[in-house]
Order: structure tokens, then sequence, then C-alpha cells
């Protein structure tokens, strides 16, 4: 906490409360640090590795940096600069002139914040008053306060129940507008919208449900469009209740720019570049790593259910694991690894699965369970709703075993190191022939 109790701007709680004076450096000044567990609070370095560099970076001076377990701004405190807080846990009941940035597991804004929020975080409750605009992105984000700018969203799940000064900008799963939004309402949504409050302007969103009560109004009109799963999945179409009573104005499904033959043949052709790479990557692999192939495709057919738990871990938290390291500066280039590997893996993880269904079936080599199997999956992949869904089990089920061969071939390279630091004395163990030299016996060059 910067100076004493009286002049304390920011109360740090991390089991127990810290105490003593900071000393300012260059254009920041440290609230704090609290002393912290490090096999409980790994983050804290990464994010303490963010704020100094944006310190380094930013041309004018940033504020306060705080990290600990628990960052709390007590009612009645005033900071008069920008706040930078790294913690498990962030909470503000008193007031921010400036900016207030944050990277942690929970924010809770009750007080007030005049500048803009930024914040990477699990969970976003604002129930105070932000003057700014919000900027988030996490799990779920739920505005009940006010905010006088834009907010915009990149999380699963937004909950507007206060009051918004301009726009709603939104990508995610859904969205729920009870409150006011002053200006437009905009974004793409994998799943839908529920508007039962106030919109100033107009609604624009790419949707899969749309639903709008009695109790809605909308100042321009509405316009919405078929969702990333209308679009990519088929026969599944967007749905809508619109309340026929509620003051909208204009409703309107924005159809999609008809396409001419030229899209569709380049389109078509992109699909079948996309095979045939498939089929010449498994090909080089199979070649290239037949041992560790024949592995991942064992495991395929003889853990089943094993290599599709791990295969969906892999497909749904690598991403997430990979999109939080982005924020950091340790783990940005690891990240990048990472999602380069995901998204090869959506291109031929399929191969260990196919491999092995078509062996079964056709009793083949490897080689050629794989050709048959993948010119069957692809033909399935014609087949609306389903076919998209074989196409993503046979995905999963060859990415876990793809990784239970990998983890598989890590433990045998360990085993084989730790035989061979053993094993490595017994070659002394002989010595043959030996001859005194200075009185010591070692082995002679006979």
């Amino acid at each position: 906490m910067a100076g004493t109790q009286d002049e304390g701007i920011v109360g740090l709680r991390a089991g127990r409360q810290s105490e003593g004076s900071p000393r300012s450096r260059g254009p920041a000044r440290f609230c704090g640090l609290a002393a912290l567990d490090t096999g409980r609070h790994r983050l804290v370095a990464p994010l303490l590795s963010v704020g100094l560099v944006i310190a380094f970076v930013l041309p004018l001076p940033v504020g306060a940096i705080s990290t600990a377990g628990t960052v709390f701004v007590q009612e009645g405190r005033v900071i008069e600069e920008d706040l930078f807080a790294g913690a498990s846990r962030v909470v503000v009941d008193g007031t921010i002139k400036g900016d207030l940035t944050v990277m942690t597991r929970s924010l809770v804004i009750n007080g007030v914040v005049e500048g803009d929020v930024n914040g990477l975080a699990w969970t976003m409750d604002i129930a105070g008053q932000v003057g700014g605009s919000v900027r988030a992105v996490g799990w779920t984000v739920d505005v009940s306060g006010s905010v006088g700018d834009d907010v915009l969203s990149l999380a699963r799940s937004l909950e507007v129940e206060g009051a918004v000064g301009r726009d709603v900008l939104v990508a995610g799963v859904s969205a729920r507008n009870s409150g006011t939004v002053g200006g437009e309402f905009r974004g793409e949504l994998l799943w839908g919208l529920y508007v039962d409050g106030a919109v100033g302007e107009t609604i624009d969103v790419g949707i899969h449900r749309l639903t709008i009560t009695d109790s809605a109004t909308v100042g321009s009109g509405v316009n919405w469009r078929q969702g990333l799963i209308s679009q990519n999945v088929r026969g599944w179409t967007a749905r809508t209740e619109i309340s026929t009573t509620a003051d909208l104005g204009l409703v309107a499904e924005v159809q999609p720019i008809p396409t001419d033959i030229r899209t569709r043949a380049l389109r078509l052709l992109f699909q079948m570049l996309r095979f045939v790479g498939l089929l010449f990557t498994g090909i080089l692999l199979i070649h290239l790593f037949p041992r560790f192939t024949e592995r991942a495709v064992g495991n395929a057919w003889s853990r089943p259910a094993l290599t599709l738990l791990v295969g969906l871990g892999v497909f749904v938290l690598l991403p997430v694991a990979a999109l939080l390291s982005l924020f950091t500066v340790v783990l940005a280039p690891v990240a990048f690894l990472t999602i380069g590997l995901w998204v090869f893996g959506l291109f031929a993880g399929a191969l260990p699965s196919l491999a092995a269904l078509g062996r079964r079936v056709t009793g083949k080599g490897l080689l050629g369970s794989f050709l048959v199997a993948a010119f069957a999956w692809r033909l399935l992949r014609l087949i609306p709703i389903a076919g998209f869904l074989i196409y993503l089990l046979f995905v999963i089920w060859g990415m876990g075993a793809w990784t239970l061969s990998m983890w598989q071939a890590w433990r045998a390279s360990g085993r084989n190191l730790e035989s061979e630091h053993v094993s490595h004395p017994s070659h002394l163990s002989e010595p043959g022939p030996r001859m005194q030299l200075l009185g010591l016996d070692v082995p002679s060059d006979s």
C-alpha cells in the first residue's frame, strides 16, 4: 500500500494485510508487492512483467501497479491515476480517477471508475459506474451498473442489466439485454440473443436463436442474419421469436449476398485441395513415423473411451490456455506454437481414428485402411448435421490418440535414459589385464 494507512490508496489482502512504504521509480508508482506463495500464484510474475513492459512502452505515466492475492480498493479511497492490477481477485469499492487495467480471475466493480476498464478476467461484474468504455475478454461479463461509453465483449456470455451510454459490440456464445443501450447492439453470437430491454438505435447480429419480448424497444430497427452454426451446418437454420407488440421499428433478415458460379467453383476447389492435403499429410506421416503412427492407431482402437476423453480435453482446453497465455510476455511464444499445433490437429488429427476403423472394416494395412476410411469419411461429410458431427467425432478421437501416443513415447524415452544411466558403470566392472602405475590399478591399453 502507498504510504501509511491515512495516505494509502489501495488495500491489498493476501491472507494478511501488507504494511510498508513504497518507492517511486520512473513514471510508475508501485502500490505494493505482497510476498506470495509461488506454487499458488504462478501467474503473478508474468502479470507483473506485462505491467513493466507497458510502463516502459507508454510515453505517459502509467499510474499504479498492484499485484497480490486480492487487490481491494476500499470504499472511500480515491486513486488519482491509472491502476494496473494483477491478482486472483480484484474488487473496486472506491474511486479510480483514471483507467483500470486488470488481469484476474474475478473482477468486481461496486465503486466508480472514471476512465476505461480493460480486463482479461474469467468473470467480470460491473455493478458500479464506469465513465469510459469497457473492453472485456473472459468467460462471463455482467453489466448491472452504468457504462458511459461503449462495451466491447469477447466472452461466452454477456448480460446487460444496467445502462450503456453508447454501443455494445459482442462476440461469443449468448447475450442478453435487459437494460438500456443508448446506441447500437452489434455482434456475432454462436447461439442466441435475448432482448427484453431498450436499444436506442439498431440491433444488428448474427445468431442461431433470437428472442425479443413485449417489453423490448428498439429505436431504428432489427437486422438479423444466419449465424455461424446456420451457415456451416447443413440443415440448421436460425429461429426467431419476435413479439408483434414490441416497439421495434423495421425488422428484417439480412440475406447473404448470392455467390456466383466462380465463387462456388473456388470453394469446391478449396475443399478438394483440403482433402488432398489430408491424404498427402497422412501418407507422409505414415512413411516418416511408422512406429509412432502405428502406436496412435492402436491406442485409438484399444482405448476408445480414453482417447475420446483426452481428445475432448485437448480440443476444448488447449486453445483456451493458449489464448490466456498470449497475454503474458513469457508464455506468448509457447502460445503461438500451441495454437499452430492445435490447428494442425484439426487438419490431420483424424488420421489414427480413420486408420483404426478402416483396418477393422477392410483388414488392409495401415496406409490402405487410412485411404479407404478417409474417402468414406469425406462422403459422410455431405450428410446434413450428422456429417458434421461424425467429422468432429473422428477429429477429437484422433487428437486424443496422438496425444496419448506422445505421452507414452515421452515416458518410454525417460525410462530408457534411466536404464542407460544405471547400466553405464557395469562396462567398467571387468577392466581386463592390469598393470601397476604409480601404485594404482588401471586398465591396460592391450
